[in-house]
């Protein structure tokens, strides 16, 4: 017994909660409101321009237009730009449907709606992973230091949803049709959530639990639809896979990480260092790293996995020419959550300090960069008043889009309003 006793891990991440107890005491609900409470406000604080004076951006005019030639069903369900994107074509859709005036309102809520969700489905159900390690999981999740271009938008909420299947992959109890629904949906918001079939099949082979297999079931199922919709559209004939660009882009998605703050990081400290960090957290997945206890393996190396395929999927679009504090931060999203995570995972799991301790250092690095990328403020654009033109309109006309944040390159020639949609809103036509 007091050998037991002692291999077990020093950090304070690392006891082990009993099950019957996770977020459901006062204590543990306490916990996760105040880390609720704080993670809102640090999202309104990150984008406080969509809080103040929202507005429709980019590829929401896809959503848009075939709302007003389909309806809002055909709309929610049919695939943007050679993907399903449904937690954005959803709210855009039915956000229209419900109140075209004030949609770029309607569409800021439901954005931070699907921002708590996430947050919820990380903390409350009973995890593997401590409920103090989860709450910091969901601040870093917000303190992403990245430009927060993904914050307050509805066009980007299927980023927060792609990783709900991650999120599952720490759940220790099957919550079957919690589970499968955010499968589902994670699944069905991009391609990067339906990948994660692969560390779901990993886990199935180390666990052989049925849950796993039914789970990468689910997700098999949403990544034919993916590929299905992908290599059915015209994306599909642009984008071309250059393999040494996507390799090196991965490695400056780990290199960044610690490095935000650094805006002209050399590409060689990038590559060297990205390099550095897959090396550890694939040192820190071996059996003498972890404590044998439990199924704490099976949740590392899944995150291990989900944190390099997420890596390549989002470096293929643009490889080496963008940055997270500027140019396609959004790409850099995805690996700066996962990898902070499996650094939660690490400070959690791993026996030695020496590893905890790099862990420590690397999300220290990343926090640093906060402050550089951390708030975004974009000059204001009224939307009602550019409805109101509908009352000088002899036809459909169009209404510009936010691209940039910059008035001056908004999409002018995108958004088509019918006048039927004008009528809708009480306005006469000439």
């Amino acid at each position: 017994m007091a050998q037991a006793a002692t291999a077990l891990p020093t950090s304070q991440f690392s006891r082990r909660e009993p099950a019957a107890t996770t977020a459901t005491t006062t204590g543990d609900m306490l916990i996760v409101l105040v880390v609720l409470a704080a993670g809102l406000g640090i999202w309104c604080l990150r984008r406080p321009d969509q809080l103040l004076h929202p507005y429709v951006w980019a590829d929401e005019y896809h959503v848009l237009n075939r709302y007003q030639s389909q309806g809002a069903v055909l709309a929610a369900l049919a695939p943007v730009k050679g993907y399903f994107i449904w937690p954005t074509s959803f709210t855009v859709a039915f956000g229209a449907w419900g109140d075209f005036l004030h949609l770029p309102e309607v569409e800021y809520w439901c954005a931070t709606a699907w921002y708590l969700a996430t947050l919820c489905l990380l903390l409350v159900p009973v995890s593997t992973l401590a409920l103090r390690a989860r709450a910091l999981m969901a601040l870093l999740l917000v303190l992403a230091p990245m430009n927060p271009e993904v914050f307050g938008v509805a066009l980007y909420s299927f980023w927060w949803a792609s990783l709900w299947p991650a999120i599952t992959l720490t759940w220790s109890k099957d919550y079957w049709w919690s589970r499968t629904l955010a499968l589902l949906v994670g699944g069905m918001s991009s391609l990067a959530g339906a990948a994660m079939v692969l560390p779901y099949a990993v886990r199935a082979l180390m666990g052989k639990q049925r849950r796993d297999l039914i789970s990468a079931g689910v997700l098999a199922t949403a990544a034919a639809a993916q590929a299905g919709a992908y290599f059915t559209s015209a994306r599909s004939q642009r984008t071309r896979l250059q393999l040494a660009p996507v390799a090196e882009q991965e490695l400056r998605n780990f290199g960044y990480y610690p490095l935000s703050w650094l805006r002209h990081a050399p590409p060689v400290l990038l590559g060297a260092l990205g390099v550095s960090v897959l090396v550890f957290v694939a040192l820190c997945a071996s059996r003498r790293a972890q404590v044998k206890n439990g199924r704490r393996l099976e949740v590392y190396v899944p995150l291990v996995i989900a944190l390099v395929v997420v890596g390549v999927l989002c470096a293929v679009p643009a490889p080496l020419s963008t940055s997270p504090s500027s140019a396609g931060p959004r790409y850099y999203f995805l690996p700066f959550v996962l990898l902070s995570w499996v650094l939660v995972a690490v400070l959690c799991f791993g026996r030695d300090r020496w590893r905890r301790a790099v862990a420590a250092a690397l999300v220290a690095g990343a926090l640093a960069g906060v402050g550089a990328n951390f708030s975004r403020h974009e000059p204001a654009v009224s939307w009602q008043a550019q409805l109101s033109r509908c009352r000088g309109a002899e036809g459909a006309f169009y209404v510009p889009v936010q691209f940039t944040g910059a008035p001056s390159q908004m999409w002018a020639h995108a958004l088509i309003i019918r006048p039927s949609t004008c009528r809708g809103l009480g306005y006469p036509l000439r």
